[in-house]
């Protein structure tokens, strides 16, 4: 068994076998088609869970460009921008982790948590989470946040 596997690795590296892969519609004029759709979430458009085992923050995008073609096809790839539209703008790819240390001035004491965004998307819609480690979100009522994440900018990169 083992001089079997042996020869058909040898012939298929003598004779250049390949994965023959199946090619998708061509792109305009030959190259990639993509779209990018810049995405603002303001802090009231965020929505809270809520949920007693895992809070979070969503807002729920309608993205009509998100065809089938593209969900079965092509790719979605979503980045947060910050300084938007300045010299000093940059970009990261989501899903983003950041660990972050504040001071708390009513008790003047650093508390630390790491900050995660991520997505998802469907035919015709792009979620996004804001989710921090502690899950702090909380006042004495679960069901009403202490803060909203903040205003974000995002980019959607969609290609097919």
């Amino acid at each position: 068994m083992k001089k079997l596997l042996l020869l058909l690795v040898a012939a298929c590296t003598l004779t250049g076998c390949y994965i023959e892969c199946p090619q998708g519609p061509a792109g305009r004029d030959g190259f990639v088609n993509y779209k990018i759709i810049d995405i603002g979430v303001n802090s009231n458009e965020w929505v809270y869970s809520g949920y007693e085992d895992n809070n979070y923050f969503s807002a729920s995008i309608p993205m009509p460009e998100i065809t089938s073609h593209i969900y079965n096809n092509g790719l979605v790839q979503v980045y947060r921008e910050y300084d938007t539209q300045t010299p000093e703008a940059i970009q990261t790819l989501l899903p983003q982790t950041r660990h972050i240390e504040k001071l708390d001035p009513s008790t003047n004491t650093y508390y630390s948590y790491t900050q995660t965004v991520d997505y998802e998307y469907g035919v015709g819609v792009l979620n996004i989470f804001y989710t921090v480690s502690n899950f702090s979100y909380t006042t004495d009522n679960p069901s009403v946040p202490a803060y909203r994440p903040e205003d974000m900018h995002f980019r959607a990169v969609l290609m097919w």
